[in-house]
């Protein structure tokens, strides 16, 4: 991508979340998914990329699933309307689960159903109307006539402009989500600082974290993740690809840690040496923990999680990130990670009928 082509990009994506007319905060999560699903996907050869819009729908949840528990005992509006369809689709489901999004997924039939539904209201409202600012439609993104199967093509360099510019694109989006809700009339009088909405709605449920905590302990034998030694106390849960990077709640992208090794690592990529046992713990012995995290249901996609990881070292690499080797030390991250995330032969069709399906 040319630096003139990323410039109108950016341009262009700022105009649709300044002009665009919001009514409801659907906009904002079709852009965050598109985004997202742009890091985790391949394009295809002419930079293009078929997003169906099931997978969009499933986005949408993952987002809206914590948004749809109360905040200071209220529900969040996220319509001026009345409460959003989506997070009443999304409330009926919460209390089946007790608010455990993993156990939803296992349950298949309730999952499908749930992501339908979804996705007949992404079609209904944000799909075509996202891209029109004003009386104007400006298909920068993808084009209406390209929508065919239930999908729509995201026209080419546009994958690539959101993968280069995904942290900036995210802290763009959620910034416009927030002033949203703040201009719902009937949500002013439950919201407090902004700070605190934004972990409210962007955060992570401390509780499901807790429980990750219990089977990263128990498989690492009680050892910290990074200096292999042992951890008294609780702990500390961390997010191997820094959740300031990539927002990731799924298993394989957690690891146990000793307080004092978390803090310090901090939201830089770990070093490669940290990055080759990380590969170890997924892959070689993925299946082990795999089942662990089914039968605690906990949210777990192996394979998503080593496209992201692939994707951030990368963008490491072209950014000339320093990698966190241990408190003070860092090294450059040059190629080197390539042959670190090497999984042989890729995650095989054997390795796969290893690990029991989740989703």
């Amino acid at each position: 991508m040319r630096p003139e082509q990323g410039i109108r990009f950016l341009r262009q994506f700022q105009e649709l979340l300044t002009e665009g007319g919001f009514v409801a905060t659907y906009k904002f999560a079709l852009m965050q998914a598109l985004a997202d699903l742009s890091v985790e996907h391949e394009a295809a050869r002419d930079g293009s990329l078929r997003l169906h819009v099931e997978q969009l729908a499933e986005k949408f949840v993952e987002y809206y699933w914590n948004q749809a528990r109360p905040f200071h005992e209220q529900v969040l509006r996220q319509n001026t309307s009345g409460q959003a369809e989506v997070l009443r689709r999304i409330e009926e489901y919460r209390p089946r689960v007790d608010g455990r999004l993993g156990q939803l997924r296992a349950d298949q039939t309730a999952w499908s159903t749930l992501v339908r539904r979804i996705a007949t209201i992404i079609i209904k409202m944000p799909l075509w109307k996202l891209q029109t600012v004003g009386n104007r439609k400006n298909e920068f993104l993808y084009r209406e006539a390209e929508y065919r199967d239930r999908s729509i093509r995201l026209l080419p360099g546009v994958p690539d402009a959101f993968r280069a510019f995904h942290p900036m694109l995210t802290s763009m989006i959620r910034g416009g989500w927030i002033s949203q809700i703040h201009r719902i009339s009937a949500n002013q009088e439950v919201l407090g600082a902004e700070a605190e909405l934004e972990g409210f709605l962007f955060g992570t449920d401390r509780r499901s974290l807790e429980r990750f905590t219990a089977v990263l302990r128990d498989h690492q034998a009680g050892k910290c993740f990074y200096c292999g030694k042992r951890v008294s106390g609780a702990g500390d849960l961390d997010h191997f690809i820094p959740w300031s990077r990539y927002p990731l709640d799924l298993g394989h992208n957690f690891v146990h840690a000793h307080k004092g090794c978390n803090n310090a690592k901090r939201d830089y990529l770990a070093a490669v040496s940290h990055l080759e046992r990380w590969r170890v713990q997924n892959f070689d012995e993925g299946h082990k923990l795999a089942h662990r995290l089914n039968e605690a249901e906990l949210d777990h996609d192996l394979e998503r999680s080593l496209v992201i990881a692939k994707w951030a070292y990368r963008q490491g690499q072209a950014s000339g990130a320093r990698l966190w080797l241990r408190n003070g030390q860092f090294e450059d991250c040059g190629y080197r990670w390539q042959a670190a995330l090497q999984v042989p032969g890729g995650l095989s069709v054997a390795a796969k009928e290893r690990l029991p399906p989740y989703k």
